[in-house]
């Protein structure tokens, strides 16, 4: 097959960060401005509307279709061109490829982490040229022919620069590449949302915002008539009713509120800013930009968004919709078609914490279907056992699974049934905070999300406890950081502990997981670390900042990539194996998959039987799941 690298430019008054890619693509108004192409490696050549279709358009089937960030070229081919089907076997998407060698996924960005030549570069006046050009300016489309030409230009740059960094990235292996295949069916195919419990919503958050606005500007005489100017309510709070407020942020407010001396007025307005603060409930109108016609929200799922493989959410971000204040949100989302938010506060005690309770609820089974959801049980604390070999972890995993209580009574040292809940949720903590190397401060922070303070010498004795009952592990952080280094400071030469064998070559370390997936950090380099040990660096995205810059690790977070990758690549093939089985997913989250089966298909014993089952490369791992059948997805 011969390859083809190409891309769009596109005008529409669609906003595609709020429409996505695939509303973008659906929206009336959208049309192509012109499409660069290359075949092989000859020079790009651009294409416009009216002009006769290259062959590759034409009969497609002997063709492999590449583009950056791929999913938004298919959609302009198929809903906006209307051009021949293609196989989703036939796309590639280089920056899938950029992203599984944790790379940045922008191509400019790429690019230069790649050190590509200037010339070859994404051309950083494209940013000016899209706003002028390819979206409305002031209300009204802009055609000015010598800026035109300059997007041109552009768009054959961004062919070039694809291109070339194309030929300095790997190939997917076969089952990764079946994976961003399942990945694109599941965007493409989309999730069903009720919009009609949406849009009841949306009048509500409004009947509450209008209320608490009005009682914002009664409790303050008219000095202000809202919350959302932070430097307009700080000001208020600290020089017209005397309370010093220097932040405005959520640990902040939640800390003054504490504080009996806070004036009655500030602390309503607090209140106030925290009900109508909430992110969560901007997700209904994200949902109303990004559901189409059909009522599905289509591209919800990022391939490889993490650097481990895992998935990340996009637009609506389903990875990270809030927990429930209360059980049954389905009896509250019946409540809405009464579009009533005085009824959800009587009921509820507050209208937009119940709305925000509801908005797994908005995800469905359409008519005739249901909804499969399972997730792994306590799936980092098994691999990092089973990576490890700690085996007393294991054998209770294999058991009772009953991990929190017997962290407690090893820690106390009694037996497993004189674990009391105060015990238990020291086993808890411990077990989440402390698997990757955490200290007493990650135990205390661990707590504080439970709200509960502990003592940081009880905290570090727990620690050193926990580290006595767990030596594999630590033994295993140790280990596998010695093998990163050694690998680092000896290139072309494997260096393994256990399951994980490390590499460097061609400026990148490859950690080998037991699937076979390569894990990948670019740059290594050895560096004087605390107490003048060696420690590892490499490029990578500062998870803050985003800035692309040099980071450090340890054996810990080694583990802990490593250990998240593992339950990454047992979803995975979970996922090929479900989907293969007649199940249609519709969303990964987290260690959880959801996916809809018609009426009369299947059921939850074999949809949890499917995703448990071990891959050759797992043998002995205690891999288990809890499931359940719904219409409305609830936690």
């Amino acid at each position: 097959m011969q390859k083809v690298s190409l891309d769009f430019e596109t005008y529409s008054e669609a906003d595609i960060k709020k429409w996505g890619a695939w509303g973008y693509a659906c929206h009336p108004s959208t049309e192509v401005i012109c499409m660069a192409y290359a075949i092989g490696e000859s020079a790009p050549v651009l294409w416009l509307p009216g002009e006769a279709l290259p062959e590759f358009i034409r009969e497609p089937g002997g063709f492999t279709l590449h583009a950056w960030n791929s999913f938004f070229e298919w959609g302009i081919w198929h809903h906006v061109q209307g051009w021949p089907e293609t196989d989703m076997n036939q796309w590639h998407d280089t920056a899938a490829l950029a992203a599984a060698l944790a790379l940045p996924r922008a191509l400019g960005e790429c690019g230069a982490a790649l050190g590509i030549s200037q010339d070859k570069q994404k051309d950083r006046r494209g940013k000016y040229l899209i706003q002028r050009l390819c979206k409305p300016n002031r209300g009204k489309r802009i055609q000015d022919t010598k800026l035109l030409q300059e997007l041109y230009d552009y768009c054959l740059q961004d062919v070039i620069a694809e291109r070339e960094i194309a030929a300095q990235l790997r190939p997917l292996n076969r089952t990764e590449r079946q994976v961003w295949e399942l990945d694109q069916k599941i965007n493409i195919r989309g999730v069903h949302v009720d919009m009609g419990a949406v849009d009841h919503a949306l009048i509500m958050i409004d009947q509450t915002t209008q209320k608490l606005n009005e009682e914002v500007a009664q409790i303050t005489n008219r000095h202000l008539t809202n919350v959302s100017q932070r430097q307009r309510v700080m000001d208020y709070i600290s020089h017209d009713l005397g309370y010093p407020l220097m932040k405005f942020d959520k640990v902040t407010l939640g800390e003054v509120l504490k504080d009996d001396a806070l004036p009655d007025t500030a602390r309503r307005l607090i209140e106030i800013r925290q009900q109508l603060g909430k992110t969560s409930t901007a997700k209904y109108s994200a949902l109303k930009e990004l559901v189409t016609n059909d009522q599905r929200a289509h591209g919800l799922l990022m391939y490889h968004g993490a650097s481990t493989g895992r998935w990340s959410g996009r637009h609506f971000q389903p990875q990270n919709l809030p927990r429930p204040a209360f059980k049954n949100t389905d009896v509250c989302i019946e409540l809405f078609q009464y579009q009533d938010a005085p009824l959800l506060d009587v009921i509820y005690n507050d209208a937009m914490e119940a709305l925000s309770s509801c908005l797994r609820g908005m995800i469905c089974a359409p008519k005739g279907k249901r909804l499969m959801v399972s997730d792994y049980s306590a799936i980092e604390a098994r691999v990092l056992a089973w990576l490890a070999g700690q085996q007393d972890v294991l054998e209770v995993f294999q058991h009772h699974g009953l991990i929190y209580e017997h962290t407690a009574s090893r820690l106390y040292g009694i037996p497993l049934e004189q674990v009391t809940e105060e015990a238990r949720f020291i086993g808890k903590v411990a077990t989440l905070a402390l698997g990757y190397q955490g200290g007493a401060r990650a135990f205390q922070g661990m707590a504080q999300v439970y709200g509960v303070e502990i003592d940081t010498d009880l905290a570090d004795r727990i620690k050193n406890d926990w580290r006595k009952a767990n030596r594999n592990i630590v033994q295993f952080w140790w280990n596998i950081e010695k093998a990163a280094i050694q690998a680092t400071k000896n290139p072309n030469v494997c260096f393994h502990y256990r399951l994980i064998h490390f590499r460097t070559m061609n400026h990148y370390l490859f950690c080998r997981l037991p699937s076979g997936r390569l894990l990948a950090y670019y740059q290594p380099r050895i560096i004087e670390g605390d107490f003048k040990a060696e420690q590892l660096s490499f490029m990578g995205s500062n998870s803050v900042t985003r800035k692309w810059e040099r980071q450090k690790t340890y054996g810990g977070k080694l583990v802990e990539n490593i250990t998240q990758a593992v339950a990454r690549d047992l979803m995975a093939e979970a996922m090929l194996r479900v989907e293969a089985a007649g199940y249609e997913i519709v969303l990964s989250v987290h260690d959880e998959l959801i996916a809809e089966a018609s009426n009369g298909f299947g059921s939850v014993e074999e949809f949890q039987h499917l995703m448990c089952q071990l891959p050759d490369w797992a043998k002995g791992l205690p891999l288990k799941s809890q499931g359940f059948e719904c219409q409305r997805y609830r936690k």
